[in-house]
């Protein structure tokens, strides 16, 4: 491991000397990447969400920049790295000097210091000024973009859920084989003019599930379309279909992306978009239905309707002479249908939701009302215990909120507090402050009842649930010079009653502190350091009683990125972390990898790859790294136990319109012969993955 430390140091130092000028194609790749694996860094154990949609904004404004004279607040908004009291200080220059002539008078504007400007840059730009033309259809015709996305997906190894097996033994042990061929498909389709229109067609399945023959003769196991529609005046928006909903600070109503806890300041703070199109893959959590939002003036009224099945476990079935009663122990959400067990559970139950959102929206005030009553055709009876006893357990429920938000000078307040049905309460506050061009801080409280209950909530939070907990964070952000920045937070936080492993009321905390050195366009180095500390129930096998103990989990990180030639980027990391429970043995973790990435303006072909080394003591010593994937795909895998991993992918343009991807990615491990386990097992020490994907746009 010291051998491994030294050859990083050495690619560090280069990268320090080596820096040169960038092109932004590896910037914006940057941009999206310290993003997602922000999120991804804070996670619960199992925990996955679907970034299809941050993929979707960031890359439309890729292709389309925004015209900072023309941008309104949402649209700054779904760009994920503006605060408002920087989408403020651009409409009060904007008001003062009129438009933006030069992309440079960014630096001018309050509130937009040089690191800001620098994330933003590929995503914007500067206009003419003049009004927006209204759409027409002829402008629909010729300025509307048809993109279609195939993706195929394999794991080459033979894994055990397609080995071969007798056809008696099949009979008597039905799951023990999946119905399905291992290959992963996915199309997509999708119309979109400007801001305005949107309509799309998506279609999947999962490896393992049947593809137009046995329980599937349909085709895809998932289909999911949209139609929407978006403006300036009475009729603002409309979505039919499938689409999303997020309103006020995600306790009310929330469905799909949410940032957490993360070194940038901004996402601290919800900064919710209403209705949208849905265009992932996530089966379960969204709206299915109609939406829509009117406008007069500074008021907006969204109302929306959403039924549809959803996947559950079926304990019981009741006939009775008038209607079948069904019970169900959970909602499933994996969204696999591969064996019989997991078509059993396919689309169980029909859920139902009605709900809207009354807000006055100004630059300076804005306040709104969300309510949602939700109802599901079955009986919920999970298998509660003394921990979990006060989630949701019925077959309907309501949750109503107010939101707020305010600017007062340089000072931006934030909150939202929701109650449940069965009375549990939750609301979470904030502050973000502007302290001075180079430094800025935020603040946030929350305080989440154990009772409070709402399947459709993603609030600012330790955990994927806001329920049992309470908490303050306190972050900064702070440019002491040019090009180089400090960011850090600190996180107080408890859970008042019984937890998961956890038998008693606990406490923690969590620290981070981040220094980054940006010394041209589009190359970076920073170096992290993260420390968390919770509560869990002792594993000692002799303890009479379980009782929770303190765990602790630290991680070291150097990152570069970095220019070598012209065309030619180099991304290097050294990761190291250690976990300790109870002030037993330390289990360590470390991860080296090296990106090369090649990108020439003129040819048709670019690539990136990766070489990477780990080695973990144990899962809990296992660390998360971004992949570079196919577009509008992401990859970001567990490193665990030890060995190497290595990958390449190739963006080959083929003709006007036409791109090729094609990815290739392989583990190979050093201490074991099984991978995986169950139904996904491969006997051996490699597991290797191809990923094609053919993409036309016109």
């Amino acid at each position: 491991m010291v051998n491994k430390g030294l050859v990083l140091l050495l690619c560090l130092l280069w990268s320090i000397v080596s820096v040169g000028q960038n092109d932004n194609s590896v910037q914006q790749q940057q941009m999206i990447e310290q993003r997602i694996e922000a999120i991804v860094e804070n996670l619960d154990e199992g925990v996955e969400l679907d970034y299809t949609t941050l993929f979707d904004e960031l890359s439309f404004r890729l292709d389309n920049p925004l015209d900072l004279n023309k941008a309104n607040e949402q649209e700054l908004r779904q760009l994920y790295m503006l605060s408002d009291l920087q989408i403020l200080g651009l409409f009060n220059h904007l008001k003062e000097f009129g438009d933006l002539e030069d992309i440079h008078e960014l630096q001018a504007i309050k509130g937009w210091d040089m690191v800001t400007i620098y994330f933003v840059l590929p995503f914007v730009r500067v206009g003419t000024g003049l009004e927006a033309e209204k759409w027409t259809l002829k402008g629909l015709t010729e300025e509307g973009t048809h993109d279609l996305f195939i993706r195929y997906t394999r794991v080459l190894e033979e894994q055990r859920g397609f080995s071969a097996i007798s056809p008696e033994e099949l009979a008597e042990n039905p799951n023990q084989r999946y119905l399905g061929s291992p290959d992963k498909l996915y199309t997509r389709y999708r119309f979109r003019y400007r801001n305005n229109l949107s309509i799309g067609l998506t279609a999947e399945k999962d490896a393992g599930e049947e593809f137009f023959a046995g329980t599937q003769k349909q085709g895809f196991d998932f289909y999911s379309a949209h139609v929407y529609y978006e403006d300036n005046g009475w009729l603002r928006k409309v979505a039919l279909g499938d689409y999303q909903a997020q309103f006020g600070q995600g306790l009310t109503l929330w469905s799909g992306l949410a940032f957490g806890k993360s070194p940038f300041l901004t996402t601290a703070k919800r900064n919710a978009i209403g209705i949208r199109p849905y265009t992932a893959v996530d089966e379960n959590l969204f709206f299915r239905g109609g939406a829509v939002t009117l406008g007069k003036g500074k008021t907006e009224l969204t109302l929306l309707y959403s039924q549809k099945d959803i996947d559950a476990n079926i304990i019981a079935n009741d006939t009775t002479d008038s209607e079948v009663l069904l019970t169900v122990s959970s909602f499933q959400l994996s969204g696999f249908h591969r064996t019989e067990n997991e078509l059993f559970d396919r689309d169980a139950i029909g859920e139902k939701h009605i709900g809207g959102n009354l807000a006055y929206k100004s630059r300076r005030f804005s306040i709104g009302a969300t309510a949602v009553a939700s109802e599901w055709d079955a009986d919920v009876e999970r298998n509660l215990q003394l921990y979990n006893q006060f989630e949701f357990n019925q077959s309907q429920n309501f949750v109503g909120g107010v939101d707020y938000n305010f600017i007062l000078r340089n000072m931006n307040f934030f909150g939202e507090t929701s109650v449940s049905q069965n009375g549990g309460m939750a609301t979470v506050n904030g502050l973000l402050m502007a302290l001075d061009k180079r430094l800025s801080m935020a603040i946030v409280q929350r305080k989440f009842d154990r009772d409070f209950q709402n399947t459709y909530a993603s609030a600012f939070a330790e955990r994927s649930r806001p329920n049992n907990e309470s908490g303050v964070y306190v972050g900064i952000e702070f440019s002491p010079v040019r090009k180089w920045q400090f960011t850090g937070y600190v996180d107080q936080f408890k859970f008042p009653w019984l937890s998961f492993l956890a038998d008693a009321p606990t406490t923690g905390h969590e620290y981070l502190m981040q220094l980054t050195h940006k010394p041209s366009r589009g190359s970076e180095f920073y170096i992290r350091w993260r420390k968390r500390q919770k509560n869990r129930n002792t594993t000692v096998v002799e303890a009479p009683i379980d009782f929770p103990v303190q765990w602790s989990q630290e991680n070291f990180r150097a990152h570069a990125a970095y220019k070598v030639h012209p065309n030619l980027t180099f991304k290097t990391r050294v990761e190291w972390t250690r976990y300790q429970l109870d002030g037993g043995e330390r289990e360590n973790g470390f991860l080296l990898y090296q990106d090369l990435v090649f990108k020439k303006i003129g040819t048709p072909i670019n690539f990136t790859l990766r070489y990477a080394l780990f080695d973990t003591d144990s899962y809990n010593s296992r660390i998360y790294a971004y992949e570079n994937d196919v577009l509008y795909f992401f990859s970001i895998p567990a490193y665990n136990n030890s060995g190497s991993r290595f990958f390449v992918v190739s963006k080959i343009h083929l003709a006007k319109g036409v791109d090729l991807w094609l990815r290739y990615a392989r583990w190979m491990y050093l201490d074991t012969t099984q991978i995986n386990s169950g139904l996904n097992e491969i006997q051996g020490n490699t597991k290797s993955e191809v990923r094609v994907q053919l993409r036309l746009r016109f």
